[in-house]
């Protein structure tokens, strides 16, 4: 998916104006390549907030228009604030076609695993992987189909689809497993045991 995403050049500043100018709802940011040297620009914060939310299980590219001229990016780095989660900066990184990139590609895991009708429950380690490519070859997405799995079953980077990119991750990078539900402790049990005779201890 692709969005349209206006900026504006700024001149590097202080940290107060830096503050101001995310007061006023805008995210400072970066944009840079190899036939753009870094430029200092901001965008509109809550227009870039409502398409993050849409690229959660795609890569998305920003066609960021500045003086005039458009540059097809994909966001390479994020500063995110620890509380608020506000974004505080952001780096845009101009994408050169025939040149390889690196990319990070959110992981859609699809149906349900047969181990959660055995009683136990799917962990989900990692959500994006990190592959290497031309802009031409990358993937529509990366689809794990989890539905055989049963409780001790997992998922590696070596289960993703293949084709005209390479894996950054080790192939045997744990993505999903399926846990058993843990057994209650013997102490637990034995203390939901004597509690009716505490209670009935009280009661006479």
């Amino acid at each position: 998916m692709t969005f349209n995403l206006e900026a504006q050049k700024r001149t590097p500043s202080k940290k107060s104006d830096l503050t101001n100018l995310r007061a006023k709802g805008g995210i400072p940011a970066v944009i840079y390549g190899k036939s753009l040297a870094s430029t200092p620009i901001c965008v509109d914060g809550q227009v870039f907030l409502n398409y993050y939310k849409k690229s959660f299980t795609e890569l998305a590219f920003y066609e960021i228009e500045l003086e005039g001229k458009k540059h097809h990016c994909i966001l390479k780095d994020k500063l995110v604030h620890p509380v608020s989660r506000q974004f505080l900066h952001l780096d845009f990184f101009v994408v050169e076609e025939g040149a390889e990139m690196e990319f990070e590609i959110p992981i859609q895991f699809e149906g349900e695993a047969a181990g959660e009708k055995e009683g136990g429950f799917v962990d989900i380690l990692q959500r994006t992987v990190k592959i290497t490519c031309k802009p031409k070859d990358l993937p529509r997405d990366l689809i794990l189909e989890i539905s055989d799995l049963h409780v001790g079953d997992s998922l590696q980077v070596k289960d993703l689809p293949q084709g005209k990119w390479s894996y950054k991750d080790s192939e045997d990078q744990p993505l999903v497993v399926v846990h058993a539900k843990r057994a209650e402790s013997a102490d637990e049990a034995e203390g939901d045991e004597a509690a009716p005779e505490a209670g009935e201890e009280a009661s006479e």
